[in-house]
């Protein structure tokens, strides 16, 4: 991972908009594309990206005219367990907001001491398109979560705890 700042935002598809046409901001965006359904579908034992359907990032990305980085957070998964029951995920997904318990060292609300590794791929070098067709952002959301899985399977051999798993997109 290069030097550059980044800024991690959590926040509705318009202000993502704003944010990118704000000319005095330096640095990234990142983006977690999986949102609230993510969370309730990760785990321990396996790698989950609920990806399949997060589509907006492109097109916004596409009319924009911005690039993409992708990148892969290794160990995100370790280092806290969160309770998966199924009225709170429902009542999370309506809201809008994570509503769990999560444990981690001690069964207590710290992280587990786990190796964390960050990888970032090549930009993707979108084009800039002011109304991207269906197949257009199907086209690079596909690019994009090629890039992803590669970027997987290059790096799980540095964390330990990776080397048997396999990255599922939902």
């Amino acid at each position: 991972m290069s030097d550059d700042h980044q800024l991690s935002l959590l926040f509705p598809r318009s202000n993502i908009k704003r944010h990118l046409k704000n000319k005095g901001v330096e640095g990234s965006i990142v983006i977690y594309v999986g949102g609230i359904a993510e969370l309730f579908k990760s785990s321990r034992k396996e790698e989950r990206l609920y990806l399949s359907k997060r589509k907006g990032f492109i097109k916004i990305a596409l009319r924009e005219g911005v690039d993409i980085v992708p990148g892969y957070k290794f160990g995100n998964t370790s280092v806290l367990t969160v309770l998966k029951s199924g009225p709170l995920a429902s009542l999370s997904r309506k809201l809008q907001v994570s509503l769990t318990y999560f444990w981690g060292k001690y069964y207590l609300p710290i992280p587990r001491d786990e190796k964390l590794l960050y990888v970032r791929g090549r930009p993707l070098g979108l084009p800039h398109i002011l109304d991207p067709s269906v197949e257009d952002i199907n086209k690079y959301h596909a690019i994009y979560c090629e890039e992803v899985t590669r970027l997987f399977n290059k790096y799980k051999e540095k964390v330990p705890m990776y080397k048997h798993k396999e990255l599922h997109i939902d």
